[in-house]
């Protein structure tokens, strides 16, 4: 009995020793707990695991209320006012293109272009401008249009004298800041409504009047007119007319100046009419000339002060006569004469050109070679050099 006694006793015990393990193992382990939730406590907010971010997904969380946010007092009225427009002119064109149609040589017509600010601002043209044979009036550089104001832009245009398609541009620049520069065109035909034969003359200083034809002048569309005027480079050219005459077509013969002609080899014939669309006529005339040379003009290059340069001319004579050249020189005297040849009715002159030394900042030579034919004319040659 006392030894099942002891027995008792000690497997008691040793259940009351393993008893405090598990009881001494859980403190510990609630003591660790509590220790690692203060570090992550001190160390910020810990993240979840990944069953948690799992619930948290699928857990839908209602939305917030918005919190109505109060403005300043004084402040209510310029937070809910929308923002000002900007103000800026706007340039409209009633058109951009004027079409005279077909139209005589020298005649003249008008377009008129509205102008119109339907901006917000003042429009303010800056600059217009026209191009040939065109002239504007009521709209010009400077001038400004207020909100909803017009005005009309003239513009004047005079045809030329020769028959062809015609375009003319114009271009006006303003503050409008999207179509800053506006382009107007002006078209037109220009066509004859005065027939005139020939339109050139070719004269001729070895022949009776200079061998001028005679000049027809023909109505086109019918209508009758009178000749007013008949004019000509230096006079060379002059005709006989009577301007109270009126008809549908003229025949005028023209009359030569030799002596005026041969100082004017090209030029031109200009006759005013009455007809309502063909107010001029212009006739080109070209003599021939009693000499030609070729070259026509002498070009040096690599001049050296004071050393000379050799070159060749050639004087034909345009109507086959015999000619001799008297002598050769040229107005700074820097040309001499070496040889000369005839053959035929050419004349082959070997020169000598000595460059002058500089004159100036310029290191150019200009010069004139005289050729002076016997009993005749003097030819005149421009000479050109440029220094090393």
């Amino acid at each position: 009995m006392p030894e099942k006694h002891g027995a008792r006793q000690a497997d008691t015990f040793a259940r009351m020793r393993f008893a405090r393990v598990p009881l001494l193992l859980i403190g510990l382990l609630v003591l660790q707990l509590g220790c690692q939730e203060e570090a992550s406590s001190t160390r910020g907010p810990s993240m979840p695991s990944e069953p948690e971010k799992l619930v948290a997904a699928e857990t839908p969380t209602e939305p917030a209320e918005p919190v109505e946010e109060k403005a300043p007092a004084g402040e209510e009225t310029a937070a809910t006012e929308a923002p000002a427009a900007v103000k800026a002119p706007k340039m409209v064109l009633d058109k951009v293109l004027h079409d005279f149609g077909e139209i005589g040589p020298g005649a003249a017509g008008t377009a008129k272009f509205t102008i119109k600010n339907e901006g917000t601002a003042p429009l303010k043209i800056s600059q217009v401008r026209v191009c040939c044979g065109v002239v504007a009036r009521g709209v010009k550089a400077g001038q400004q249009f207020k909100p909803g104001q017009s005005g009309v832009l003239e513009l004047d245009y005079r045809a030329g004298m020769q028959p062809s398609p015609v375009t003319r541009r114009i271009y006006l620049r303003s503050n409008d800041p999207i179509n800053g520069v506006a382009t107007l065109t002006l078209k037109a035909k220009i066509a004859r409504r005065v027939e005139c034969t020939p339109t050139s003359l070719k004269l001729f200083l070895k022949q009776e009047n200079a061998g001028a034809k005679d000049i027809t002048l023909k109505s086109i569309d019918g209508k009758p007119f009178s000749i007013k005027g008949f004019r000509s480079t230096a006079n060379a050219v002059t005709a006989q007319f009577d301007p109270e005459k009126e008809a549908t077509e003229f025949v005028l013969k023209p009359q030569a100046n030799m002596e005026k002609l041969q100082r004017n080899l090209r030029g031109q014939i200009s006759i005013d009419l009455t007809h309502p669309e063909c107010k001029n006529i212009r006739v080109l005339y070209d003599v021939l000339a009693e000499y030609t040379v070729s070259p026509p003009q002498i070009m040096l290059f690599n001049l050296k002060p004071n050393t000379p340069q050799q070159r060749e001319l050639w004087i034909l004579s345009n109507y086959k006569e015999d000619f001799e050249v008297e002598s050769v020189a040229s107005q700074k005297g820097t040309v001499k004469l070496l040889d000369k040849k005839k053959v035929d009715n050419r004349c082959l002159l070997r020169i000598e050109l000595t460059a002058p030394p500089v004159e100036g900042d310029r290191a150019v030579l200009s010069d004139v070679v005289e050729v002076k034919i016997k009993d005749g004319e003097t030819l005149s040659i421009q000479c050109r050099g440029f220094y090393q």
